[in-house]
Parts: structure tokens; C-alpha cells; sequence
């Protein structure tokens, strides 16, 4: 198959001031951009009144006033927009953003000799089919570019708006959604025909909120660039939960793939429910997904929704890693068993476990893959939960045993396997301090926590505390290796654990 033509990339700049906004143009120009958009509605009058000063410019620039009503900070007021977008529309902007329900009759419009027009829509809301599809492939006038942006499931986008789509090479309009779904048609933005697509900045952990992509569903250039320009596509990978939006997955597989010279892409998708990520999984493969790690709450799912089961998954009973085959079939592994016993053999090796108990508190995916490793490495488990018939029932399946069958008070080794401190997940429920005392490993499996109740219980009580973090990184590395036959080499697995900031 012969892709279209590589869409322009197209960078939201965040920038609140020309300062900020030159120093992005040329970090966008570096990174592959083809295009910088200036958002004017995030400027002050006095430094919107000196736009002048961005030319000449390493990049041609995109001017954009979004109104409150369609997203952005700038007014709704058409007389107001009309002063403020005709006084930009005197400088050499390649494009000047003008909103069809504010703008349209406005003599912008009709493009100057130096810039066209994006003829733009933004709802916050989802549309319905008709509607959509009749915004999608509406002509657009000559010297200009219509931008439909609504917000939509990942679900509703495959059944409802991809269809509707007119065929590459038929429209000039460029679809774009948020929301859950925000990912896909930016990911997809070359094969659909799209002539541009918005992109942000590189992503950086450190960079302060300013610095926050002025969408949240746009892909970072940077990773965007390679996979657009390759000439034969690339697998998109994905990860699949609810949330997502913590993940580091994205940033670990984008930097293997970059280091090792292999071109795909890896994006977060929010699925709402069961039934949507299983009824995805399909027509994601079908538009060339060949991965995707799966975390809560789809992990049992996972496992059912395959048509092959790999050893690792059999061993936990739940699957966090698929593999999309371009024949329909879908194999199930589970990387997190991978991840949890090279850690949990580390700890035995450099004596900081010795190996013979361990308690782990949760009755979920984690749990499960710490209890498969702690059985293959001949160790007595413990299992803590809140629902005491669903804790019994999953003791009996790995051999481990419950309070108050002889707890270990202290125990060694505590692996926390709940969801606890990410964002919105509630408080601890199990009274892990009494697991803890001085010495007490405690390893959690939640990376970043926004709520850091196990680190205080583990530290209040003499106990050495390690976050989700390594596990993280080792289990990316094992699906990397599942997905495109070899793991990052050793060490650039090392250099990434110093460079999230992992102690050996």
C-alpha cells in the first residue's frame, strides 16, 4: 500500500510570552516540526500587541485566537475578534486560524497573498453521525483548510466518525478529536490523507505546568516526526486502562524504539468499560496496532479476549501484554510475572530479602503476577485484601495463606499491590503497618504516587521503601521484547533506571 503524503506537523505552542514562544519555535524546528501555532488567546494584550517581533521566524507560524466558547481563552465577541485577527492577519502568518461559527462572515476569509485559513471547529461535546459526517466532507473554499475537532470515546470514533471519513486524497479537512480518543486520529493523521496535524512539544517529566501540552491528546513531535516520515508505516503500540493518563509506557517504549533505530509509535488509550476494549481490540488491529500493555481495569479481560494464552499468563490468571496479529489473532502474556521476579531475585541476591516469605497486600493483576513469582521462587506468600471471600479464593489458587493463618508480623518482604496512590483511588483499606518493622522491604507497585500513605506507613515504621518505578521499566522492557523480538539491550535498561532516578 502506498501512504499519502506526510501531513504537515503542526506544534501548539503553551507559550504565554514572546519570549517563551521564540525559544518553543526553535526547540519545535529542532525536534521536526514543519509548522509552529502561536495561541494569541493565551497572551496578554501587551504581548499579543508585539507579535510583530516573532518574524522573521525559524518556522512558519500558525496564528490561532481560540475563543472561550470552543476551548481556548480568547473572547467570543466577533467584533473583538474581528480587530484582533485582522491586526494578525498583517503579519507573514502561513495560516490564520478563523473559528467557522464566529468568524464566517468576517472579510478574513478571504486569504491575504501571504497566508491561508484554517476554517476551524471545536466542540466540546460528541456530535452525532449525520452531523459529523457532513461537517468531515464539506468543500472547503481554495487557499484554505477546514479543522473539525469534537470529543469522543475511543469506541464512538471507531464506530461512528471513522467511518464517515471521505477517502485520502478527497478532502482537505483535517478530523481531530479529545478526549479518550484524542491519540488515534493524530497517530492515523498519514494514512487518513490529513493535510496538517497538531502536535506538542517534546515531552519532558521536569518541565514546569506551563509547559503542559496545550491538548492533552496531542503526541509529542518528537515521537510523531519518525513514525509519519517512515515510508513503509510503522506497528502502533498502545496501553490500555482506565486512567492512563500516569503512564510512563509511552515515554520508555518511544525512547527504546528511538535508541535502537526502530520506527513505531506507542499511545495511551482510556477505554470507559469492558466491553469497549474488548469490541476495540479488533478494529485497532485491523489499523495497525500490534501491541498493546494492558493495566486496571482490563487486565482479566485481556486474558479472555485471546485466542492464545503465553506461559506467563497462564501462570497469573490475568494478562497486562497483547499481541495484535495482522490475521485477527491475539495472544495474551503477562510481563508484569516477568518484571516482579527479576526484582524479587535481586532483592534475594544482593541479601536484602532472603527469600522465604512475603506478604502482598492487594487481590488484583499485581497481585497475582507477585504471587506466580513467589511460588516460582519457592517463597511462603500471604495475601491481604479487603473482600475477605475474594482474598481466600485467590490464596487457595497460588497456595499462599491468609490472616489469620500464622501472618508473618513482621514480614520481611511487603509488596503493595493495590491502586492506592494514584489519583482517585481511595484510601488503604488494609492495615499494611502491622506487616512492617524496621528492615521491612516494602516494594510498591504504584510509581508517583499522588497519595503517599505506603511510603509514610513504610518509613514511620523503620521500613526501606521502593515505588513502582524499576517494576515499571522492567516490565516495558519484557513487552518491548515480547513485541519486537529482543529486550533493550542491558544496558540501556541501566541507563534508563538512573535516568528516572532508580538507586540500584
Amino acid at each position: 500500500m502506498t501512504l499519502p503524503a506526510v501531513p504537515a506537523i503542526v506544534v501548539s505552542l503553551p507559550a504565554r510570552t514572546l519570549a517563551e514562544a521564540r525559544s518553543q519555535i526553535a526547540e519545535a524546528e529542532a525536534h521536526g516540526a514543519d509548522l509552529a501555532e502561536v495561541r494569541f488567546d493565551r497572551f496578554a494584550a501587551p504581548e499579543r500587541d508585539l507579535a510583530s517581533t516573532l518574524f522573521p521566524s525559524p518556522l512558519p507560524l500558525v496564528a490561532t485566537l481560540r475563543s472561550t466558547t470552543e476551548g481556548g481563552e480568547g473572547p467570543d465577541d466577533p467584533r473583538e475578534r474581528h480587530r484582533l485577527l485582522a491586526e494578525l492577519a498583517r503579519l507573514p502568518f502561513r495560516w490564520i486560524d478563523v473559528e467557522l461559527e464566529r468568524d464566517l462572515a468576517d472579510s478574513l476569509l478571504s486569504p491575504s497573498s501571504s497566508s491561508g485559513r484554517i476554517l476551524s471547529l471545536h466542540r466540546s461535546t460528541t456530535v452525532r453521525r449525520a452531523e459529523w459526517s457532513s461537517l468531515v466532507r464539506e468543500p472547503s473554499p481554495p487557499g484554505s483548510v477546514r479543522k473539525v475537532v469534537v470529543r469522543a470515546g475511543i469506541g464512538e470514533l471507531l464506530r461512528e466518525l471513522l467511518p464517515e471519513l471521505p477517502p485520502p486524497g478527497e478532502s482537505s479537512t483535517v478530523a481531530l478529536t479529545t478526549g479518550p480518543s484524542g491519540p488515534l486520529f493524530r497517530a492515523w493523521s498519514r494514512r487518513l490523507g490529513f493535510p496538517m496535524v497538531f502536535a506538542s512539544l517534546p515531552e519532558r517529566r521536569d518541565a514546569p505546568l506551563s509547559r503542559a501540552a496545550v491538548e492533552p491528546s496531542q503526541i509529542p513531535v518528537d515521537r510523531l516526526r519518525p513514525f509519519l516520515s517512515a515510508d513503509e508505516g510503522g506497528p502502533l503500540f498502545g496501553l490500555a486502562g482506565h486512567p492512563v493518563s500516569h503512564s510512563y509506557s509511552p515515554e520508555l517504549h518511544s525512547r527504546w524504539m528511538r535508541r535502537s533505530g526502530k520506527v513505531g509509535l506507542y499511545v495511551a488509550l482510556d477505554f470507559a468499560s469492558d466491553e469497549e476494549f474488548v469490541e476495540s481490540l479488533s478494529p485497532l488491529s485491523e489499523r495497525g496496532f500490534r501491541g498493546l500493555n494492558v493495566t486496571h481495569p482490563f487486565k482479566v479481560m485481556a486474558l479472555e479476549s485471546a485466542s492464545e494464552v503465553a506461559p506467563g499468563a497462564a501462570a497469573c490468571g490475568v494478562a497486562n501484554c497483547l499481541t495484535l496479529r495482522s490475521d485477527g489473532s491475539v495472544e495474551a502474556e503477562n510481563t508484569d510475572l516477568a518484571a516482579v521476579l527479576r526484582r524479587l531475585d535481586e532483592l534475594r541476591r544482593s541479601r536484602r530479602w532472603d527469600g522465604r516469605e512475603v506478604a502482598v497486600v492487594g487481590t488484583g493483576g499485581a497481585a497475582r503476577a507477585t504471587l506466580a513469582a513467589a511460588r516460582t521462587l519457592g517463597a511462603t506468600s500471604w495475601v491481604y485484601g479487603r473482600d475477605s471471600e475474594r482474598t481466600a479464593s485467590l490464596a487457595g489458587e497460588f497456595g499462599a495463606r491468609t490472616d489469620p493463618a500464622d501472618p508473618p508480623s513482621p514480614a520481611g518482604l511487603v509488596v503493595h499491590a493495590t491502586t492506592v496512590g494514584r489519583e482517585g483511588a481511595g484510601p488503604l483499606d488494609v492495615p499494611i503497618g502491622r506487616l512492617i518493622g524496621p528492615g521491612t522491604f516494602v516494594l510498591d507497585w504504584v510509581y508517583d504516587a499522588v497519595n503517599p500513605t505506603v511510603r509514610e506507613q513504610a518509613e514511620k515504621r523503620g521500613g526501606v521503601y521502593e515505588d513502582g518505578t524499576r517494576l515499571l521499566v522492567y516490565q516495558a522492557a519484557a513487552s518491548f521484547g515480547v513485541w519486537w523480538g529482543e529486550e533493550p539491550p542491558e544496558t540501556e535498561v541501566r541507563r534508563t533506571l538512573e535516568e528516572v532516578g532508580c538507586a540500584a
